[in-house]
C-alpha cells in the first residue's frame, strides 16, 4: 500500500516536473535525509552529558525549593526480557531520585515477566508492581499503575522503550522554573536493539492547530497527577492512541502547556512498535480517529476528521457558522504582464480564477489600484462584478489593503497578490474554518511555483531573519515530520494570501505602512501573536504564486533594520521562533540540523 502511494507519487513529479524535475525531487530528497542522518550523529556526540554535566544537575537539585515527585507509569505485558530491564534500569539511572516506578503487568503469559517484576521490586523500594488478574489492554493496565502513583507527576514510559539519565531532572528543572505546568512535553528519538539512535524529533512549542493533525507531542509526556484524575484517567475504547485521547482532554482543562526542546525519551523500533512505522499497529490510527472525533463533540467548534494518504495523520474539519461574507482585497500594482501559459494579464487571471472555481460563494472582491490599470483591463475586471478601489500614492502594499479593508462590508479579510491563481475550489472553507475561531490570528495558505515548487508553506523567523519554510522545494515534499501537508502554526504567514477576522486585523491597526512592499505581514503576525493569537498556515487551500511577477522583487534598503529595530525586544523575550525547534538549523529554514 504504502509502496504504491510512493510510486503514485513519483509518476504526479514526472507529470508536472517532466524527468529533469522528477530526478532533481530525488535528490533533494536523499540528501535532505542524508544530511540529516549525518548530522544526528555529530550532534548525538556534542550533546552527551559529561560528568561534569552530571555533577552540576546534582548540585542544581540540591538548591531547588521544590522537589517534585514523579510516578513512572509502565503498562507491561509479553515483553522481551532484555528490553524491559533496559526500560527499568533507565528509571533507576535518572540523575533526579525523587520517583516511583509504577508498573501494571497486564496478565502476561510469558514466565520471565514476572520474576524480573519481583526482582526489581525487592531491589528498589521505589519500584511497585501490580500483578492483574486478567488481560485487559493499554489503557486498563496504565490505569491499574496509575492507581499506584503517590508523585505530583505522572510520566509515561513504554515497557520496550528508554527515559535519558537527564528526563526527569529536566523536568524537575521546567517545573521549578514554572510550578504552574499541568502538561510538558520534550524531543525524542528512536533506538534500535542494538542501542543505535536515529530518526530525532525536535518538535515546536505548543502547537494546537498541529497537535489536532497527529500526535506529535508523543514522548515524553509528564502530567499533573491531579488532573489525570480528574479526567478519569485512560479510556479502552482508544486503545492504540490511548495517550492521543488523554492528552486531548489535558489541554481542554489548561494552557499551562511547556515543551523542553531536549531529546529525554529512546523509542524502540522493533517490528511490532510503531516506531518501526506505519503499518505496524493499524488500529491505533482508528482509535486516533475516534478520539479526534470525541474532541470534536466537546468543542464548541464541532466538525468532521478525514483521513489523509498518511496513516496516523489527519484532517480536522470545523463546521462554519453560519455563511459570512469573506471580503477578498487586491492590491494591484497595475501590470499588464500576462501569464506565461495563457492570455490573460496577472490580476484579470487572478479575479476568475477565483469566481470560477471558488466553491464558497459569499465573497467580494475589492481591487485596490492607483490609477495605473490599463483601460481594457480595468473594464473586463469591472465587468466581473469587482469593486474597485482608486489610490494616488505610489504603491505602498499595506496602504492599499487598508484602504481596501475601510471599505470592505465582510467579517473576514482576505489579502491576496495579483500575481496568485487559486486552484484548490474550497480554499477558501479551508481558511474560513480556521480563521473563525476565536484564538487565531492569521490563516496563510501554500503557495507554488507554476511548475509545483513551494513558495510558501509558513514563515520562520532565524535570528530576526524572515525566512520561508521549504522555499524551492517540491510540493510533494511533506516536510519534517508532515509539517508541509497538515494544518501547522507558524509565527508568520505571507500576506500574499492571509485571511484574518476584519475585527482582529482592527485591533492590531491593520498593516503598517511604514513597511510599503517587504516584511508588513510578518509584523501584522507579530502583532496578533503578541496579543495571544496562533497564526497557522493550511495546506489545503492551495494557489500558484508567480512570485512578485507584477512588481519589482527584492528587499528595499532598510527594511530589514526598521523590522528588527521594532521587534528587537519581543525577539529577545521570545528567544527563538516557538515553532522552530532551537536544536534545529539558523542556516536554512528547512528543518535540518
Amino acid at each position: 500500500m504504502q509502496f504504491n502511494k510512493k510510486v503514485q507519487k513519483l509518476q504526479r513529479i514526472l507529470r508536472r516536473r517532466k524527468t529533469r524535475g522528477l530526478i532533481h525531487f530525488i535528490y533533494q530528497n536523499i540528501a535532505y535525509q542524508l544530511r540529516n542522518k549525518i548530522a544526528y550523529q555529530k550532534w548525538i556526540k556534542r550533546n552527551t552529558l559529561t560528568q561534569q554535566d552530571i555533577t552540576s544537575a546534582h548540585q542544581q537539585i540540591v538548591q531547588w525549593q521544590l522537589q517534585p515527585k514523579f510516578s513512572v507509569i509502565m503498562p507491561v505485558y509479553n515483553i522481551e526480557a532484555k528490553l524491559l530491564e533496559k526500560a527499568i534500569e533507565s528509571v533507576r539511572k535518572q540523575i533526579y531520585p525523587n520517583w516511583e516506578l509504577c508498573i501494571a503487568d497486564d496478565a502476561s503469559t510469558h514466565p520471565h515477566i514476572r520474576s524480573i517484576l519481583t526482582h526489581y521490586s525487592q531491589l528498589d523500594s521505589r519500584i511497585k508492581v501490580v500483578f492483574r488478574t486478567e488481560n485487559g489492554h493499554i489503557s486498563a493496565a496504565s490505569n491499574s499503575a496509575l492507581e499506584l502513583a503517590t508523585g505530583d507527576y505522572i510520566a509515561l514510559l513504554d515497557h520496550d522503550d528508554e527515559l535519558t539519565i537527564d528526563a526527569l531532572f529536566e523536568n524537575a528543572k521546567l517545573i521549578n522554573q514554572h510550578p504552574e505546568a499541568d502538561f510538558i512535553y520534550s524531543d525524542e528519538d528512536k533506538i534500535d536493539n542494538k542501542g543505535k539512535r536515529f530518526s530525532p524529533c525536535f518538535k515546536p512549542d505548543w502547537s494546537p492547530e498541529y497537535f489536532y493533525s497527529c500526535m506529535y507531542t508523543c514522548h515524553l509526556g509528564v502530567y499533573r497527577t491531579s488532573m489525570i484524575h480528574e479526567i478519569n484517567g485512560f479510556r479502552s475504547e482508544y486503545n492504540g492512541s490511548q495517550d492521543y485521547d488523554l492528552v486531548l482532554r489535558v489541554v481542554e482543562k489548561t494552557k499551562n502547556i511547556y515543551h523542553i526542546p531536549k531529546i529525554l525519551y529512546h523509542w524502540r523500533s522493533i517490528s511490532a512498535s510503531a516506531a518501526s512505522g506505519s503499518q505496524a499497529k493499524p488500529w491505533a490510527y482508528i482509535a486516533g480517529r475516534k478520539a479526534l472525533e470525541s474532541m470534536l463533540e466537546r468543542s464548541p467548534y464541532p466538525g468532521r476528521v478525514e483521513e489523509t494518504a498518511n496513516p496516523g495523520i489527519y484532517r480536522v474539519r470545523r463546521d462554519i457558522i453560519g455563511h459570512p461574507l469573506v471580503s477578498i482585497i487586491i492590491p494591484s500594482a497595475g501590470t499588464t504582464t500576462k501569464i506565461p501559459s495563457g492570455n490573460l494579464c496577472f490580476l484579470e487571471n487572478c479575479i476568475r480564477s477565483i469566481q470560477q472555481l471558488s466553491t464558497y460563494r459569499n465573497f467580494e472582491i475589492i481591487v485596490v489600484d492607483g490609477y495605473d490599470i490599463p483601460k481594457a483591463t480595468l473594464e473586463k475586471i469591472v465587468a466581473l462584478n469587482v469593486q474597485l478601489v482608486r489610490c494616488a500614492e505610489p504603491f505602498n502594499f499595506s496602504m492599499r489593503i487598508n484602504k481596501g479593508a475601510a471599505e470592505a462590508k465582510g467579517q473576514y479579510l482576505l489579502s491576496l497578490n495579483d500575481d496568485t491563481e487559486v486552484i484548490t475550489p474550497d480554499w477558501l472553507e479551508s481558511m474560513l474554518e480556521l480563521a473563525q475561531q476565536p484564538e487565531i490570528g492569521a490563516v496563510g495558505a501554500k503557495l507554488l511555483f507554476p511548475d509545483g515548487r513551494i513558495q510558501h508553506v509558513g514563515i520562520i523567523i532565524l535570528e530576526g531573519n524572515p525566512c520561508h519554510a521549504f522555499y524551492g522545494f517540491d510540493s510533494e515534499q511533506s516536510g519534517y515530520f508532515c509539517s508541509n501537508i497538515v494544518n501547522r502554526n507558524y509565527l508568520a504567514v505571507t500576506a500574499a494570501c492571509l485571511m484574518m477576522r476584519q475585527e482582529v486585523f482592527q485591533q492590531l491597526g491593520g498593516l503598517d505602512e511604514d513597511f510599503p512592499l517587504n516584511y508588513n505581514d510578518v509584523d501584522l503576525c507579530l502583532k496578533a501573536h503578541q496579543f495571544g493569537y496562533r497564526n497557522i498556515v493550511t495546506p489545503y487551500a492551495q494557489l500558484i504564486h508567480y512570485e512578485s511577477a507584477s512588481r519589482q522583487k527584492g528587499l528595499r534598503p532598510g527594511e530589514w533594520n526598521k523590522l528588527n529595530d521594532k521587534w528587537k525586544d519581543y525577539f529577545h523575550k521570545l528567544g527563538t521562533d516557538p515553532y522552530y525547534n532551537p536544536n534545529l538549523s539558523l542556516d536554512a529554514p528547512n528543518f535540518e540540523l
